[in-house]
């Protein structure tokens, strides 16, 4: 596993920076053509968790986090491809497929729009959002029964009730 950033100190506090060509990662344990994408690292581990209860194996692919919101540019064939995308297909040559597991909320219908638009030709990509939920973590808790409290909506994802 793998994510990468710095730490920035000032007079007042301490923080983490991270560098978007860096991301969250989980590389497959074996050499393979595919990536899968994802808006978070919660999100990713949350994908992979869900293959390992479908009796999967989570590590045959490449697991990528972009860190956060990709904002695509507002002509869609104007966006970039994300740097952590870059770098990682960069370091991965053999990578020809790449699925994306985006949130189903607009932002993440554009972004995945958009990716789809910009990377070139030679990548296979498929949409696979998750079937229920916002996202990925929001699919494993309803399947784990776990839900969301009032609190938690507001606040974007916190408190869980158990």
């Amino acid at each position: 596993f793998r994510s990468f950033g710095s730490w920035k100190i000032d007079a007042h506090q301490r923080y983490f920076t991270g560098d978007k060509n860096y991301s969250f990662c989980i590389p497959a344990e074996e050499k393979c053509g595919e990536v899968h994408l994802f808006e978070s690292a919660i999100d990713l581990l949350s994908y992979a968790t869900e293959q390992k209860l479908n009796g999967g194996n989570w590590r045959e692919t490449h697991l990528l986090s972009l860190a956060g919101v990709y904002q695509p540019a507002k002509e869609i064939e104007q966006s970039k491809v994300p740097a952590a995308l870059t770098r990682f297909l960069k370091e991965h040559p053999e990578v020809d497929r790449v699925v994306f597991h985006l949130d189903n909320d607009r932002t993440g219908r554009l972004a995945t729009q958009a990716i789809r638009t910009v990377l070139p030709e030679k990548y296979q990509t498929r949409d696979e959002p998750p079937k229920q939920g916002n996202d990925c973590n929001d699919s494993l808790c309803i399947r784990l029964g776990i839900r969301q409290t009032k609190r938690e909506k507001r606040h974007g994802g916190r408190d869980f009730e158990r």
